[in-house]
C-alpha cells in the first residue's frame, strides 16, 4: 500500500508523480501520469545501505524520464516504525522537571533524572533548575549511560520553555542531540510532551542514516527538487523541518497505507479495521463510515501515549519475516525481524 512517495515531474506540459515508500522489505516505486501508472518497480530494501535499494527503485521507473523537471519529492518509510516496534532505538538519557506532584518513575520507557525546579501553571518560575547541578548531574549520569542523546522536559514548559531552554543550554556540551517537550508539542499533557521528546531523540539516529541514504541517491541522479516526507497525520513537511522532529514520522508507513485505502476506495461505508500486513510489522488503521479516524491526543507509541498527531493507527510487531522460536518451550513470534527467512535460505524459521 506503500506508495506516498511523490516526485513532481514536468513532461510536456503536465506534472507525472512519482512515489517511493521505503519500507522494512521492499522498497516500491510508482510514476503517474495524471491519472495512469506509467512505471511501477519492487526492489529489495538493502538493510545495510540503504542507498542500493532506493538507487536501483529509481532506476527502474526512471528510465525514460528527464530528471531536471523533477520539482518534489515526497517519502514515506517504515523504518523509524519498524526501529521502535522492534524496541532497536538507541539510549536516551531522560531529563524531567516536574515541581510538586505524583512520582513518574512508571510513566516512561526509562527511568527519568529527576531535576529540581518549578514552573507553574502560568508559565511563572517558581524555582529554577542550578545551573550547576546541571552540570554535575549530567556528568554522573552519562557515565553511566554512555549515550550520547538526551531529551529534556518540564511540566508547564509550554506556559514557559525557560527552563527547559537553559537545561538544554547547560547539556549541549555533552549530547549530540537534545529534544525539548515544549518545541514539539503545544499541549499541556506533560507525560506525552515527555513521550514524544524521549523517542525524538530515540530515533534520530536511524532516522539521521535514512534521509542521508536518500539524498545521496537523489544527488547521484542529478535530482534536485525540494525533498518532502509524509507524517503520521498524513500530511507533509520538507525533510529539512523534520530533522529536528523525526518522531513525527513514527508512522509514516501505516499513514501511506490509510492514503492508499482511501485512494483505492477499498473501505466503503462502513465501521472497518483495516490491516496492511508487512515483513516486520503488521498495521490497523480505524475507520469510520469509510473515514479514516485521527487520534484525540495523540497516538502512542509502543504502550506510550505521545503528544504525535497521527491518524488512528498502531503497528504490532508480527510480519512476514518475523522471526519465531520457542523460548521456556512457548513458541514465540516477533517483534524481531533477524535477517532472511530459512525457506529463502536464511537461517531463522519466520512466518
Amino acid at each position: 500500500m506503500g506508495t506516498a512517495f511523490l516526485y513532481i515531474v514536468k513532461v510536456k506540459g503536465g506534472y507525472m508523480l512519482l512515489g517511493l515508500d521505503v519500507g522494512g522489505t521492499f522498497t516500491d516505486a510508482v510514476i503517474v501520469d495524471g491519472h495512469r501508472v506509467v512505471a511501477t518497480a519492487k526492489r529489495r530494501t538493502t538493510k545495510d545501505n540503504l542507498m542500493n535499494g532506493i538507487g536501483e527503485a529509481l532506476d527502474a521507473v526512471l528510465e525514460d524520464c528527464d530528471t531536471s523537471n523533477i520539482e518534489q519529492v515526497t517519502l514515506s518509510t517504515t523504518v523509524v516504525t519498524n526501529t521502535i516496534v522492534e524496541e532497536k532505538e538507541q539510549v536516551v538519557d531522560l531529563y524531567v522537571v516536574t515541581g510538586p506532584g505524583r512520582n513518574v518513575d512508571d510513566i516512561f520507557p526509562v527511568s527519568p533524572i529527576y531535576l529540581q525546579g518549578y514552573t507553574d501553571h502560568r508559565g511563572i518560575v517558581v524555582e529554577r533548575t542550578p545551573t550547576n547541578a546541571v552540570r554535575e548531574v549530567a556528568k554522573m549520569v552519562q557515565s553511566r549511560s554512555g549515550t550520547d542523546l538526551a531529551a529534556v522536559s518540564a511540566k508547564f514548559g509550554v506556559r514557559n520553555p525557560q527552563e527547559e531552554l537553559s537545561i538544554t543550554e547547560e547539556l549541549k556540551d555533552k549530547y549530540n542531540t537534545i529534544s525539548n517537550g515544549s518545541l514539539l508539542s503545544g499541549s499541556l499533557n506533560f507525560p506525552r510532551r515527555t513521550i514524544s521528546a524521549y523517542f525524538n531523540s530515540a530515533v534520530t539516529p536511524v532516522f539521521t542514516i535514512f534521509k542521508r541514504n536518500v539524498e545521496e541517491a537523489l544527488s547521484i541522479r542529478n535530482i534536485k527538487a525540494p525533498l518532502h516526507i509524509l507524517k503520521a497525520d498524513g500530511g507533509s513537511l520538507p525533510m529539512e523541518h523534520m530533522v529536528s522532529r523525526p518522531v513525527e514520522t513514527a508512522f509514516t508507513g501505516p499513514a501511506a497505507t490509510v492514503l492508499g485505502l482511501s485512494a483505492l476506495g477499498a473501505i466503503g461505508n462502513q465501521h472497518t479495521v483495516a490491516l496492511d500486513i508487512g515483513g516486520t510489522t503488521t498495521d490497523i488503521s480505524l475507520w469510520k463510515h469509510g473515514r479514516p479516524l485521527m487520534t484525540k491526543n495523540g497516538v502512542s507509541i509502543r504502550e506510550y501515549p505521545s503528544a504525535v498527531r497521527s491518524f488512528a493507527v498502531t503497528s504490532v510487531g508480527i510480519g512476514g519475516e518475523s522471526v519465531v522460536r520457542i523460548v521456556d518451550g512457548e513458541i514465540t513470534v516477533g517483534p524481531e525481524r533477524v535477517g532472511p527467512s530459512a525457506a529463502l535460505g536464511g537461517n531463522e524459521p519466520t512466518l
